[in-house]
């Protein structure tokens, strides 16, 4: 039975001594004593060419001789004849065809996918050209207005006269031309203001909105209530004080409002709850509050 030492395993399987050890303990091998020396272990031929194929490792030619049972020595492996040169060229030659068909099929996925791509963006540009002689042959056959002038650049005296003019615009005129207007009502006739409930000297609420003029509305009705849900905020002049009140915003507006009044410039704000308790008790009551802060002053 043909040994061989240790070492030169692990040179012939290009490892170090203990990557060794370790395949030895994967594979269960069971080392081999030396013929000569007792203490040292060796490995048998079949032994080392089992460990190469499990470890898919080429065996690599050594110097050294391996130890035989009966103490001769002699090369771990016979001389191999050369592969024949046809063999190696076939091989070669499949190796390459393989690889230029892999290729080849990923490129024709390619080149198809951008066929795709084209036909696709054809289509689409169609559409538009389309889209576009519709809009022309429409602009050809309606009449000239003043709109399809070119706009001039407006100046910045202008663009403030505008505003002002669309401001005022926006705002209703009573049709009742005969009906004294209520002094907030004069007030917000040129304003864009929240809308506002006061206290009249008549001795009740009046609800009155810069866009709608006075609205009609009974305190604390259903209708008072739904009105308040359809505000994003408002202003109230009660008997005892004032404020403003907004809705609370978490990313968009919730259902509770916040009062605030600013008191030599000083901002207060309080929470006043959701729609459905703003009465005008309650109304009052938070007045009154914003109040004492300016009578405390």
């Amino acid at each position: 039975m043909t040994l061989f030492p240790l070492m030169a395993c692990c040179e012939q399987l290009a490892i170090d001594p203990k990557t060794l050890r370790r395949w030895l303990q994967q594979a269960t091998m069971s080392l081999q004593v030396h013929p000569i020396d007792g203490r040292r272990k060796c490995l048998s031929h079949e032994q080392v060419q089992q460990l190469a194929a499990l470890h898919s490792r080429v065996l690599k030619p050594d110097e050294t001789r391996p130890i035989t049972s009966l103490g001769a020595q002699h090369p771990l492996r016979a001389p191999e004849e050369p592969p024949h040169p046809q063999t190696i060229g076939s091989t070669e030659r499949v190796k390459t065809t393989s690889a230029v068909l892999l290729k080849d099929e990923h490129l024709g996925q390619k080149l198809s996918q951008l066929e795709a791509l084209v036909v696709a963006q054809q289509q689409q540009l169609v559409l538009l050209t389309r889209e576009l002689l519709h809009e022309r042959t429409t602009r050809m056959e309606r009449p000239s207005s003043p709109l399809d002038a070119p706009v001039q650049p407006m100046t910045e005296p202008e663009i403030l006269r505008t505003q002002h003019e669309n401001l005022a615009i926006s705002v209703p005129i009573p049709l009742d031309g005969g009906r004294p207007l209520h002094p907030a009502e004069q007030r917000a006739r040129f304003l864009v203001l929240p809308p506002l409930i006061e206290y009249s000297a008549a001795g009740t609420y009046v609800v009155i909105s810069s866009q709608e003029g006075e609205i009609h509305l009974i305190p604390d009705s259903p209708e008072w209530f739904e009105w308040f849900r359809t505000l994003s905020s408002f202003r109230f002049v009660g008997k005892c004080g004032r404020f403003g009140a907004c809705r609370g915003y978490n990313r968009r507006p919730t259902r509770m409002w916040q009062a605030y009044r600013t008191i030599h410039q000083h901002d207060y704000k309080h929470y006043l709850g959701l729609s459905e308790h703003l009465t005008i008790a309650h109304l009052e009551q938070m007045a009154a509050k914003f109040q004492s802060y300016v009578d405390a002053l």
